[in-house]
């Protein structure tokens, strides 16, 4: 096993059950060579928490952001490339527990998940409140400077398509409500014809981008 204690450090927080630590570190493949519990059930777990203490903050500090742009940013800062910026920030490659073959050939496709596990077990280890201290301090340069330049999820949607080889995805308007000056346009994205994600939005171009971000998360967990 690895030296807990020095990531307890890093990250500023001790666990009072370090085995909850422990199991937030353990990828699948170790726990079935050993026999111990893996991360799998806390990654589920620290993905909700951590999309709940993102969401919040930048509700709370965007006033002026429309519903399509918080979701834009949100969807930035909880991704996968942020999630392995923040991995790396604290050396989590150094603490996680897997086979010598993946840590080998393919440690960072799994940090992401992995720093997720982490922040599930801290959620458990004390409360709401001190975890969304660490995570906004883990977060902090991200938060400062959300940028979105280079951030389409259209694309990012797109991306994904041609590099697993799959049909481009399509966009459908499935509904539009409301008054003539306050529209309200619901749009389906389906993705090789297997995958789907529907969204709102005030326009039909915030309503594409909300639902290629909703599947987006859905094929990248």
């Amino acid at each position: 096993m690895t030296d807990i204690n020095k990531l307890m450090k890093i990250i500023g927080y001790n666990f009072k059950d370090k085995s909850l630590m422990k199991t937030a570190l353990t990828h699948s493949s170790f726990s079935k060579e050993n026999k111990i519990k893996n991360n799998e059930r806390l990654e589920f777990l620290g993905d909700r928490v951590l999309g709940l203490i993102i969401s919040n903050e930048i509700f709370k500090k965007n006033l002026s952001s429309t519903e399509g742009e918080l979701a834009k940013q949100q969807s930035f800062l909880v991704c996968k490339t942020t999630l392995k910026k923040v991995a790396n920030n604290i050396k989590l490659k150094d603490f996680i527990n897997c086979t010598q073959s993946l840590k080998k050939n393919s440690l960072d496709s799994i940090i992401a998940n992995t720093l997720e596990a982490l922040i599930a077990a801290i959620y458990l280890d004390s409360n709401i409140n001190q975890v969304s201290n660490i995570v906004l301090k883990l977060w902090k340069s991200f938060l400062e400077n959300i940028n979105l330049s280079s951030f389409d999820p259209k694309s990012k949607l797109q991306e994904w398509s041609l590099k697993n080889k799959k049909k481009l995805p399509t966009y459908e308007i499935k509904n539009r409500s409301g008054p003539d000056h306050s529209p309200i346009f619901t749009v389906k994205v389906i993705l090789d014809e297997k995958f789907s994600s529907s969204a709102k939005g005030k326009s039909k171009q915030d309503a594409e981008i909300n639902a290629a971000i909703k599947l987006l998360k859905k094929i990248c967990e």
